[in-house]
């Protein structure tokens, strides 16, 4: 059989595709360098075309292998499929996955989600991570990632997880003693906490339909954590322009924090489970995927339900008009 012919070395192309280094690959698919280096060499000569570039570290893809990475994954995802098919009722979930969300949402949601998957799949262990990032995924430090933005690198599988929606709020007292922000340009009256976090960019500018201004910064206080940034404001001590709605959606229902900025928001960003292509081709990886994402959709959807009647939400892009 010719080599171009092996699914396994076309597996371990996409691997290296996306990690960039023979031994990091070699990790992943529990063999030797030499073992992922010979693989290649094989598929080179079978095609007759070069598709890694050796002579730099981390390797480059050559024009060729850049275009064959790209479409290698679809052809490798349906062999899996119908691998699956025909055995997922003999073989029983088992092992251990490292899956990575965001610090605030692994302190408040996780837990249980994990808890209802286990109830599925018992035998299968989890090592919780923070913050990890695309890069992560590539060099094998992390299973599953939940990211902020689509991921479009060569080796990376991407699952939908549904969108972020950032509100500008305060807190009732707040807003009587201080006022009501109606413009970005009137936030330099005001103490406004600022996200520095790794999660996504600081806000900067704000949008209203077409309009985009930038914000005049005051007073300010700035934090990584998003939780300790709803705290300050819940104490009336400032305001926030861009609270994600999965860390405020109960205090928006209750009324201890309202709406301020009448129109003006930071963008939506859709967010999605993210994992390696060869973590994809573990069976335990690929199937906490499939049902994370769908669960992290429907969580999402009932925080937009849960306030939907109270502030006014960003429509959901292409649905304007």
């Amino acid at each position: 059989m010719h080599k171009f012919d092996d699914l396994s070395a076309w597996r371990l192309f996409e691997s290296l595709a996306s990690s960039r280094s023979f031994s990091v690959t070699a990790e992943a698919f529990g063999v030797e360098p030499s073992t992922v280096t010979r693989a290649l060499d094989g598929l080179e000569a079978s095609l007759g075309q070069q598709l890694v570039s050796r002579a730099e570290r981390p390797i480059r893809l050559t024009p060729k292998g850049e275009w064959a990475a790209k479409r290698i994954g679809p052809v490798l995802a349906a062999h899996q499929k119908i691998v699956d098919a025909m055995t997922s009722d003999n073989v029983a979930l088992k092992g251990n996955i490292r899956v990575s969300v965001a610090p605030a949402f692994a302190t408040r949601y996780l837990m249980p989600l994990l808890a209802e998957f286990s109830k599925e799949c018992p035998q299968v262990s989890f090592e919780i991570e923070v913050g990890m990032k695309a890069a992560d995924l590539r060099s094998q430090k992390c299973d599953v990632a939940v990211l902020t933005g689509r991921q479009d690198a060569p080796g990376l599988v991407s699952l939908p997880r549904g969108r972020n929606l950032y509100l500008a709020l305060a807190a009732p007292a707040y807003v009587a003693k201080y006022g009501m922000p109606l413009q970005p340009e009137d936030l330099e009256r005001h103490t406004v906490f600022v996200y520095t976090g790794p999660v996504r960019s600081t806000t900067r500018t704000l949008r209203k339909g077409t309009e985009e201004r930038p914000i005049i910064f005051g007073k300010t206080v700035t934090s990584p954590d998003v939780i300790a940034i709803r705290e300050g404001v819940l104490s009336g001590l400032g305001v926030s322009v861009d609270m994600p709605l999965v860390q405020c959606w109960e205090e928006v229902r209750d009324g201890k924090l309202v709406p301020i900025l009448p129109g003006w928001h930071r963008p939506q960003i859709e967010c999605f489970v993210v994992l390696s292509s060869s973590s994809w081709r573990k069976r335990r990886c690929r199937v906490f995927a499939e049902w994370f994402s769908k669960a992290l959709q429907k969580l999402f959807q009932g925080f937009e339900d849960a306030v939907s009647g109270i502030v006014a939400l960003e429509p959901r892009k292409g649905a304007q008009g």
